[in-house]
């Protein structure tokens, strides 16, 4: 009996913490995904599951459920974008009234290019709606979120591990061999697994930054940055370590802002354990493991995507104003023998495939948002996790598909939907008060309903004055 009461309280407490439920779906995300989409080759069968896997449909189907929970619980389009600063407002409108021309008129494979444009309302009505359900944030409610989301990862590397163990013969598949690339379960490939990785460490390193009782103990952190880094070293996504290494570099050299010797020693430490370890369990591919230097017989040091930068550079010249829409680049180009669905760079993606009005649109809302947030993460400190994160985001979007996976951008919208509502809380919420061993804790205050108003205060007033402003 008692035991029940306890399980409810857990419970209960749970659910009045509405970042942690959301952070949970996101831990069970790559679960989920791989119990359900699991092959050892290019696709999936039937038909129209691969069609489903490649559209990123799963993960459209959770987007849509999570803006349905938003509007069930009282979230307005219209009250949400009317109380955006105005230049928002704009950049919006340019980019939803023209990023769709090129997949509807343009393109050779209209049904294709049309419901990849789709999916762009739904990526900045989930993040919107994240920002509503998940209310304030405070210190405590964020280190939880980093604890949630990295048991998640950890926990799908079992379910990896038994699929790479228990592969058929090559000669029972129909391709006559694994393709170790893309068969980990519910990954399109291995670099995904890689950049989603890369987030997570970034926000693991962010918060050892100041914290290095993570998860209560400097030695859970340092296992849990372990793991993930090894994972990536694993992975051969040598993206992931350009964004983590770039976001370290960002917050040192622009945020002026060192962390204490002895966490970065754990962090080195932690991370060569993990990335020395993960090469004894190589799957036979080159394409895994850490490598500083390409491939033997490789084109180059970046893979080929120099060859397909300036094809896409190309293409987008072609017709600057329009582009060739969503998804375009798998037909219109082949490298090397290979076609690519996205160019591996985020303003060649987004140039080539809706031209320089659109394109130009979310570039403007890209840099306001980061430049809002980076004003007030000075501060809350406790920020720090969030920003690192994005930084790396931002980076690995340079050079690989961050703006093209839902998976990737559904990530994006999370932490941007985090670091705005962290951006709300009053100074008081930050303040220090000890706890019961007597170490320094963050005050956690409930999670008042916040009406979108205080949205504009944010990206309007990054220094957190109040008041609302023309």
């Amino acid at each position: 009996m008692t035991n029940g009461r306890g399980v409810r309280t857990i419970l209960a407490a749970w659910l009045r913490a509405p970042w942690v439920a959301i952070a949970s779906l996101f831990a069970a995300m790559p679960i989920t995904a791989g119990l359900i989409f699991r092959t050892y080759q290019h696709e999936v069968d039937p038909l129209w599951f691969e069609v489903t896997r490649q559209l990123d449909l799963f993960f459209l189907l959770v987007e849509l459920a999570a803006i349905a929970v938003a509007r069930q619980r009282g979230f307005s389009y219209g009250a949400f974008f009317r109380e955006l600063p105005r230049d928002v407002r704009w950049a919006t409108i340019l980019f939803l009234s023209t990023f769709w021309i090129g997949s509807v008129f343009v393109t050779n494979f209209t049904p294709y290019a049309m419901i990849r444009a789709a999916l762009w309302p739904a990526h900045l009505l989930f993040g919107a709606s994240l920002w509503y359900l998940g209310g304030r944030l405070d210190a405590p409610a964020l280190r939880r979120i980093i604890l949630v989301l990295t048991v998640g990862y950890i926990a799908y590397l079992p379910l990896l591990a038994g699929h790479f163990l228990s592969a058929p013969h090559p000669s029972t598949l129909r391709e006559g061999m694994v393709v170790w690339t893309s068969a980990l379960p519910g990954y399109l490939s291995v670099r995904i697994f890689g950049l989603e990785l890369g987030a997570v460490l970034a926000l693991l390193l962010g918060l050892a930054w100041h914290d290095t009782r993570f998860a209560g103990r400097p030695i859970l952190g340092s296992v849990a940055i372990m793991l993930v880094g090894g994972a990536i070293c694993w992975s051969g996504t040598r993206a992931a370590m350009f964004g983590v290494a770039g976001a370290v570099l960002i917050t040192i050299v622009l945020r002026r802002d060192l962390p204490p010797a002895r966490t970065a020693a754990l962090a080195v430490v932690a991370l060569v354990i993990g990335g020395v370890a993960s090469q004894f369990v190589l799957p036979p591919d080159g394409s895994f493991g850490f490598r500083i230097m390409p491939d033997p017989g490789g084109s180059d040091y970046s893979s080929g995507r120099v060859q397909i930068w300036i094809g896409t550079v190309n293409l987008f010249l072609a017709r600057p104003l329009t582009g060739w829409g969503e998804g375009s680049l798998i037909w219109l180009a082949s490298f090397n023998g290979t076609n690519f669905a996205h160019p591996h760079d985020m303003p060649l993606q987004m140039l080539q495939s809706w031209g320089v009005p659109a394109a130009c649109a979310a570039f403007y809302l890209i840099g306001r948002l980061w430049l809002a947030l980076q004003k007030r993460g000075g501060q809350n400190r406790w920020m720090l996790p969030l920003l690192m994160a994005f930084d790396a985001l931002l980076i690995m979007s340079l050079v690989d598909g961050v703006f093209y996976h839902a998976r990737l951008l559904m990530l994006i919208a999370l932490m941007n939907a985090m670091a705005l509502r962290v951006a709300q809380a009053r100074p008081q919420e930050g303040a220090r008060v000890p706890d019961r061993h007597g170490a320094g804790e963050t005050m956690h205050t409930p999670l008042p309903t916040i009406s979108s108003a205080s949205l504009t205060e944010v990206v309007r007033r990054p220094d957190g004055g109040a008041g609302r402003t023309a």
